[in-house]
């Protein structure tokens, strides 16, 4: 069967050959749009790709419409917009992506009451550019703590996953720096971590090593949660509240990390 060109854009994603990919989120793939009427303006592409948010259930369909939402704010932050429209259409390309357009202040007042595709000439906008638009990318992806694909080919394929304010994630990337260790970080209260990895980990270290009971998140859980825990639920729990993961989590070619001791990283990584 033919693929539309949003399915297209998400297989190119996952190979790392999309140019445009600012990263991946939980639901999908965070890229600019093709043209930049307005600065910033960029597309959610979900994966799997469904017809409609109407596809998706329970978890899939939170975790879309949280990642639209969380790349607005990042979009307030970085560009300085007055607002954000969300625009979600699939009429063209029956896959599910959603625009999301921060809209200026400054835009003149004729086109600033309208939407995008009204107020501008979308097709001949400028047309995206990696190295215009490469600072634009890099700040996205530091508020949002995402990564494209080929970045965990550059870091040897080191990925760090905690979450950017904790006091032990902190001592690891310092750890990681000052060894000179190229790594990508993965910001799991932000990007969230799927059923699916979580099982994989369980599966290198068990689950009871994941889990994180001594912490707040674990405590303020309803008794019924915390009771009876099998790895089935308690991977069920990790996946719906990531700040129950016990962090950091460093993944590498060789195996998990689980925390972090000094000494063991520098043994797991070849450091002295």
């Amino acid at each position: 069967m033919t693929q539309n060109v949003i399915q297209q854009r998400v297989e190119l994603a996952r190979k790392g050959a999309y140019p445009k990919v600012i990263g991946r989120m939980a639901s999908g793939w965070l890229v600019v749009a093709d043209t930049q009427p307005v600065a910033g303006y960029c597309i959610l592409l979900a994966d799997p790709a469904v017809p409609s948010v109407n596809d998706l259930q329970g978890q899939q369909r939170l975790d879309y419409l949280q990642d639209v939402v969380r790349v607005g704010d990042a979009l307030l932050e970085v560009t300085g917009a007055a607002r954000i429209n969300y625009e979600t259409w699939c009429n063209q390309a029956p896959s599910l992506h959603t625009h999301i357009v921060p809209r200026y202040a400054t835009e003149p007042q004729a086109q600033r009451l309208l939407p995008l595709c009204v107020a501008y000439d979308i097709a001949q906008a400028r047309p995206f550019d990696l190295a215009e638009d490469a600072a634009f990318m890099q700040k996205m992806r530091n508020v949002l703590g995402i990564g494209p694909v080929e970045e965990n080919a550059m870091s040897g394929g080191l990925t760090l996953y905690g979450i950017k304010n904790c006091d032990t994630v902190r001592k690891a990337r310092n750890w990681l720096e000052e060894h000179d260790v190229a790594y990508v970080f993965h910001d799991f209260k932000l990007a969230g971590v799927t059923a699916q990895q979580l099982e994989a980990w369980a599966a290198q270290v068990g689950w009871e090593k994941l889990l994180n009971k001594a912490g707040t998140t674990f405590r303020k859980l309803p008794d019924g949660d915390k009771a009876d825990l099998t790895e089935k639920r308690a991977i069920a729990l990790m996946a719906v509240h990531p700040t129950l993961i016990k962090r950091p989590v460093l993944e590498t070619q060789q195996g998990l990390q689980v925390g972090f001791k000094p000494e063991l990283y520098a043994a797991a990584l070849g450091k002295s």
